[in-house]
């Protein structure tokens, strides 16, 4: 056992989780690389906190040995209790210590169950928590449903996916079991991932008479994660209804569009397109959360999250999916230029276009793709 700080709380971890390329699951679960995404759920519970007047109460439903659940006790504001859950015994062992050390052990509460039995046992309306975080090994989508049922309305759901090579394209069938619409291999395949995971949530929400308001998210190699408020009404559930569709790409010359109806012939070159989904194609981002993630980052010196905000509050109302500036030069033959100066040209010119923190090398744009790659070879 070994000691670790991360932001304000003190870590007790396994020694072997830090040796290792891939942490081990034995004898307890901890990924140090996972720091940055538990520094954003710290931003996003503080940017909430203060529209639960009575105290958040919430629930690690996978909590591993309680790095998120503990951090959230000790660095959120306005939080009554946390529940740390794990089938691991030893893992609760590792959380009870940490707990103890941060002096939070009063705002507390452990178990040793399944996540779905913890969670339909909190699925009365008396015992429903305000904040949610399912954060599995491999796919999400077995939990999904008893995380919506132990939910309080207006309440917040934060789901992580570690099964990249599913959401990326590698395994589009496997994609359609577990998040009920296909995956597709392309330059924004990350971007595709994060909306089957919304669309994947979406429709366990609809099925309750539940809509959902995505409000961040967050991708890297290994791991998608995004969040969500969650509204319980049929009004809801028919505007989260009219957000799903489908991504139609064009292998041929790279074209791309969003509908809610499949559309399989390309208007530029007349080919073929592959289809991703059904999917969410609404927004991925709420400007007031972004806002306030990058407000807290900077006041805090989270300077990896103040830079993901930055990006994203750009992008938040730019079109879905983005192009790869180097696939796009190697494409026409031409060296690389920078995605600041493509996005300032395509505005200079009329366009919708931003930078994505999804990808440091993406541009988001409504240029049709013939006259985005006239831009391109503008600019060398």
């Amino acid at each position: 056992m070994v000691k670790i700080i991360e932001g304000k709380t003190t870590l007790f971890v396994p020694k072997s989780s830090l040796n290792e390329k891939v942490p081990p699951k034995l004898p307890a679960f901890f990924n140090p690389l996972g720091k940055l995404t538990r520094d954003i759920s710290i931003l996003i519970y503080s940017s909430i906190a203060n529209n639960i007047p009575n105290g958040i109460i919430m629930a690690d439903s996978l909590a591993g040995v309680g790095a998120r659940g503990i951090r959230v006790a000790v660095e959120v504001p306005n939080v009554n209790m946390v529940y740390l859950n794990d089938l691991n015994p030893t893992a609760i062992r590792y959380a009870r210590i940490s707990a103890k050390y941060n002096n939070v052990q009063k705002k507390c509460r452990f178990s040793i169950k399944d996540a779905c039995v913890f969670l339909i046992k909190h699925s009365a309306p008396n015992k429903k928590f305000h904040i949610i975080d399912i954060d599995p090994f491999g796919s999400p989508s077995p939990f999904l449903d008893c995380g919506l049922r132990a939910l309080n309305d207006g309440g917040l759901i934060s789901i992580t996916a570690t099964d990249t090579a599913v959401l990326c394209g590698v395994y589009p069938e496997v994609s359609f079991r577990k998040y009920y619409g296909r995956s597709l291999r392309t330059e924004y395949c990350h971007e595709i991932g994060i909306r089957l995971l919304y669309g994947s949530l979406a429709y366990c929400a609809i099925k309750l008479d539940c809509g959902i308001q995505p409000l961040f998210c967050h991708t890297s190699a290994h791991y998608t994660r995004i969040y969500a408020y969650i509204f319980q009404s049929k009004e809801w559930a028919e505007r989260t209804a009219s957000e799903l569709g489908y991504i139609a790409h064009c292998f041929k010359c790279g074209d791309r569009i969003v509908s809610n109806i499949p559309i399989t012939h390309c208007k530029v070159c007349g080919a073929i397109k592959k289809l991703a989904g059904p999917l969410w194609i609404g927004k991925i981002y709420n400007y007031q959360i972004v806002n306030q993630i990058l407000t807290l980052s900077k006041q805090i010196g989270m300077k990896k999250c103040a830079k993901i905000a930055e990006i994203a509050i750009e992008e938040i109302n730019a079109p879905p999916t983005y192009y790869t500036i180097d696939k796009l030069c190697d494409e026409l033959g031409i060296p690389s230029i920078s995605p600041h100066e493509l996005v300032n040209e395509l505005k200079n010119k009329g366009f919708n276009a931003s930078r994505t923190a999804i990808n440091p090398n993406g541009v988001r744009t409504d240029a049709p793709i013939t006259i985005l790659k006239e831009i391109i070879k503008s600019l060398i």
